[in-house]
């Protein structure tokens, strides 16, 4: 028995011995404690020391650690990490292999970040929303309210350069020379406001409504606080405003190619530009831009310019813009833009808009305006506008205006106006086509039903000729060229016979008293039937004496061709079987005639030129 219990108790011990062993052995090497006392001994007699009650091996680069550095040491029962940490200050990374432990540098951070304390120098008080930022890198960041500010850094790249600025303060830059160099206290001097135009202009494109809906507040105010620095990268690649690869300071670099997923926020392009949604840019876009949704350049536009809704520019195009909905220009188009809805120059336009329901160029126009209901010419418009309904313009017209309803010109008119309905000048030199022609005056020629010179022709007349006694005849125009509306009567009750009709006429003054008139008249002639009727094409002239003012009496030759179908006359109407002079006849249905007229004329105008 007591040998059984012997034997048990020598096995537990064996397995007791092995045990601890084992656990010794497994214990890490950077675990394993040790007591060191040394006062001014190189670090690698300290290291050689650690090792060798550590029961393990140090390897290490010599040119890495300095070995010859003399040190003083006094720990006691600590890990071997500890003391390496406080040996060699906790810059260095362990790893364990084996029975060594190799020392070596811990690989750089990717990033790291800088901090600190924007302040007024003037006041001492908080600077908020600053913008911080280091040119090298093209990263920046914003104070908060109480002016402090974290910004982060992609390397370690010394010396780095940071810069502060705001609107309102004068930059300021510092050098930063190492990653220990944090908690910065920085100070901004006031200064007066800079209203530079091209910071003005520049800073627009984030101001307009689509800028302010899509690129945050934060955004904006960084590219207004970093008015003046700007950079040209090969290209970027953005999600959107502030997410692309270059952060938030995209807005101060202009690439050669830029591929926004939905949108960017970017300095300008000098290549192409293309957005699955929108594109906006502080400065100039050269060559081309397209957009799912939208284009908002803030500086010149050299290229071509897309977009599925609507393309703005804040200064000038040189090229061709299209959209889907609208198009807007600032300044002055030289090109072509084509809108599905309107289109819209705020400046001079040379070149040609269409759009589906108007066009509007606020200044002059040298090339055309195509709208499907309406156009507007702020100024003069030299070319033409064609419009399904109304053009307008405010200044001269010297080209050709074609509108489906009518054409209205608020100054001179120096070439053509044509209109399905009426047209309008106040001064017109040219001529105008339409049904109503309407001029405050006019020297030039208006060819339609009723045309209407307010300070022109306007004369009533009462004459007789060989076809019937009494005639009323209405005349409105200008010397050059006047309107007639003509009826007349037979007095004879049994001799019925009425007419209408309608004519154009011409004066040629001869001195203050005398005129000589040309008129080419068409009337027609109801006889008792409305069908068929008769149709009498008349040429007269007359020599014109004036009374007064306003009284003139007239008389002279005419010359007539009478068309009629007519082979039989109802009873008490005229046959105008026996009228006029040197009666001849030229076929079947029709004769001719010399005849003549005479008559009284009233000026109701107070000017007639």
């Amino acid at each position: 028995m007591n040998r059984t219990f012997t034997l048990l108790g020598a096995i537990a011990s064996v397995a007791l011995i092995f045990m601890l062993s084992s656990a010794c052995y497994a214990q890490k090497l950077l675990d394993r404690t040790v007591s060191i006392r040394v006062n001014q001994k190189p670090v690698s007699e300290v290291l050689k020391a650690v090792s060798e009650q550590g029961k393990f091996y140090f390897s290490y680069n010599s040119n890495l650690i300095p070995g010859d550095s003399l040190v003083t040491l006094s720990v006691q029962f600590k890990s071997v990490k500890q003391v390496l940490d406080v040996l060699l200050t906790g810059v260095y990374q362990y790893k364990e292999t084996g029975d060594y432990i190799i020392i070596q540098r811990p690989p750089k951070e990717k990033y790291f970040h800088l901090t600190g304390h924007i302040l007024d120098h003037e006041t001492g008080k908080e600077v908020d929303y600053a913008s911080v930022y280091s040119k090298q890198q093209l990263a920046s960041t914003l104070t908060d309210e109480q002016g402090f500010f974290k910004l982060r850094l992609r390397d370690r790249s010394f010396p780095l350069t940071l810069t502060v600025s705001k609107i309102g303060y004068a930059d300021t830059s510092v050098v930063i020379n190492s990653d220990q160099e944090t908690d910065l206290n920085l100070l901004l001097y006031p200064k007066s406001i800079d209203l530079d135009p091209v910071f003005v202009r520049y800073s627009e494109g984030s101001g307009t409504w689509l800028g302010r809906l899509f690129v945050s507040s934060k955004l904006r105010l960084q590219s207004r606080n970093i008015s003046r620095f700007f950079v040209s990268l090969p290209y970027q690649a953005s999600f959107t405003p502030g997410l692309s690869t270059h952060g938030k300071m995209s807005s101060q670099v202009s690439n050669k190619f830029s591929l926004n997923v939905i949108g960017g926020y970017t300095a300008g392009v000098n290549g192409a530009e293309i957005a699955g949604v929108f594109n906006i840019s502080k400065k100039d876009m050269r060559y081309v831009q397209v957009a799912g949704l939208f284009n908002v350049v803030s500086g010149h536009v050299h290229g071509v310019q897309m977009a599925g809704f609507y393309n703005q520019v804040l200064d000038s195009l040189k090229g061709v813009q299209v959209s889907g909905f609208g198009n807007q220009i600032n300044k002055s188009l030289s090109g072509v833009q084509v809108s599905g809805v309107l289109g819209r120059v705020s400046g001079d336009m040379h070149g040609v808009q269409v759009s589906g329901l108007g066009n509007i160029a606020k200044s002059t126009i040298r090339g055309g305006q195509v709208g499907g209901v309406f156009n507007t010419a702020g100024a003069s418009m030299d070319g033409f506008q064609v419009s399904g309904a109304m053009n307008f313009g405010r200044d001269v017209v010297d080209g050709v205006q074609v509108a489906g309803v009518g054409n209205i010109s608020r100054k001179d008119v120096k070439g053509v106006q044509v209109a399905g309905l009426f047209n309008y000048a106040k001064n017109l030199h040219g001529v105008q086509f339409g049904v109503i022609n309407i001029a405050d005056s006019s020297s030039g020629y208006s060819i339609g039903l009723i045309n209407i010179v307010k300070k022109g022709k306007g004369v009533i007349t009462l004459y007789a000729n060989e076809v019937l006694p009494v005639n009323l005849a209405w005349k409105s125009g200008n010397h050059k060229l006047y309107s007639i509306f003509t009826i007349g009567t037979a007095l004879n009750p049994n001799n019925k016979a009425y007419t209408f009709g309608f004519g154009l006429g011409k004066d040629v003054t001869l001195n203050k008293t005398l005129s000589l008139s040309a008129e080419l008249l068409s009337q027609n002639f109801y006889l008792g039937h409305w069908e068929n009727l008769p149709v009498l094409n008349r040429l007269q002239t007359a020599l014109n004496v004036r009374l007064t003012n306003r009284l003139s009496v007239f008389a002279g030759p005419s010359f007539s061709a009478y068309y009629s179908e007519y082979k039989e006359f109802k009873k008490g109407y005229q046959s105008f079987s026996d009228k006029g002079f040197s009666r001849f006849k030229l076929n079947n249905t029709t004769n001719a005639w010399i005849g003549w007229q005479f008559g009284l004329s009233w000026n109701y105008k107070s000017v007639y030129r």
